[in-house]
């Protein structure tokens, strides 16, 4: 990885995990790939997702259960002529921030762990509450017939791009585009992308 691209800020990494809806999560058996969208809670450095007991993820885990997993917030997507006056179509490129992790997948059977992992989600994703909590005997049928894999996080890497390599003209001209065709997303991109040309020359 580019070294100007490189996120090792532990905090900025859970905040961009925390913040997500969903990951890839990749799995291989017998050299065939399978990658699928799920939905997912951290907890310390470790991943937690859920499924049905017997669905294609669990059935390739108990054959390899070494998984990939990562996360991308897209940003502005950059034109080529947004850094380039040649006509090329080789500057054209996505603004992003991405979390990509190795590591073991582990089963959790016990309904103890199964409900506190189980809240964290619901206090992810229906933060307004307005459930019972797992602890109720209502939830001990679903608990039992519903997998929980923890990803035992073994290796993590954080990428932000936002032109930090660039050198000042492209970046500036960058800018200046990216202004001027304004959407939310542009704007946005464009105030990160000064906050990380000034943490790449130590401001």
């Amino acid at each position: 990885m580019n070294p100007n691209f490189e996120i090792k800020d532990k905090t900025i990494i859970y905040n961009i995990l925390d913040k997500a809806e969903y990951g890839t999560l990749a799995l291989c058996v017998e050299n065939k790939p399978y990658a699928v969208p799920i939905n997912f809670v951290r907890i310390k450095d470790d991943i937690y997702f859920h499924g049905a007991l017997k669905n294609k993820k669990m059935k390739m885990l108990e054959q390899n259960s070494h998984v990939s997993f990562s996360v991308v917030e897209n940003y502005a997507l950059i034109d080529s002529d947004f850094s380039s006056t040649e006509g090329l179509a080789c500057p054209a490129t996505q603004f992003f921030k991405s979390v990509s992790m190795d590591g073991v997948a582990v089963v959790e059977d016990s309904r103890e762990v199964k409900a506190e992992v189980f809240e964290i989600f619901m206090q992810k994703h229906q933060p307004k509450g307005g459930y019972k909590p797992f602890s109720h005997s209502d939830y001990d049928k679903a608990l039992k017939a519903t997998a929980l894999v923890k990803i035992e996080v073994e290796n993590l890497t954080c990428k932000f791009k936002f032109g930090q390599h660039l050198n000042e003209e492209r970046f500036d001209m960058i800018v200046l585009y990216l202004l001027k065709r304004g959407t939310p997303i542009d704007r946005e991109t464009v105030e990160i992308m000064k906050v990380q040309r000034g943490v790449k020359n130590g401001l």
